[in-house]
């Protein structure tokens, strides 16, 4: 079932530079379409320099929330209002969630969604991380989540291992900052 857009129509989205190659809208709207759900999912190019515009008017213009994919997850920090643990503790962003406060003030969250996807879908495989050694290829943005998830979840070793070692130390290094520990 397709709804036709309408007042009633809940809008969230994807940002990002590019975009227009994201299989995400095509995605979420047949899951929405399937769950009965008079939502639509858009992607909405938006250059760098612009996120906090963007964010500020998506929210304004009523979406519900909105992904974020590069290169915006850093710069979008600087549009919100609450930053959650994960986010704050990871440097990037790529969910929002648009909310009126009880004093119907427009309240904007960041939120990481990579860590507990990742950990979530080890257990739901059975693989439980707590006591593990494990090592993590990749330094990139997907791997700081990995390896704070699992450190986290209680890994009793992590070596991360990248083709430039200087960015592997770096991840440890930033994690280890935020109260976790890895070794690079």
């Amino acid at each position: 079932m397709s709804f036709a857009i309408n007042g009633q129509t809940q809008l969230a989205g994807v940002i990002g530079w590019p975009v227009e190659h994201s299989l995400s809208p095509a995605m979420h709207n047949a899951a929405l379409d399937a769950l009965g759900l008079n939502w639509r999912y858009v992607a909405m190019p938006v250059q760098p320099g612009e996120v906090v515009a963007a964010v500020r008017g998506l929210a304004a213009l009523g979406f519900r929330g909105c992904n974020v994919t590069v290169p915006h997850k850093l710069e979008v920090i600087a549009a919100l209002d609450n930053v959650a643990p994960e986010a704050e503790a990871l440097g990037a962003v790529n969910t929002l969630v648009f909310r009126r406060d009880d004093g119907g003030r427009l309240r904007i969250t960041g939120h990481n969604t990579d860590v507990g996807g990742f950990i979530g879908d080890l257990r739901a495989n059975g693989f439980e991380p707590e006591g593990r050694r494990i090592v993590v290829v990749g330094a990139g943005g997907a791997a700081r989540g990995v390896v704070y998830g699992l450190l986290g979840a209680g890994a009793a070793r992590i070596v991360v291992l990248n083709r430039t070692v200087e960015r592997a130390r770096q991840l440890v290094a930033d994690l280890t900052q935020s109260g976790k520990t890895a070794q690079g």
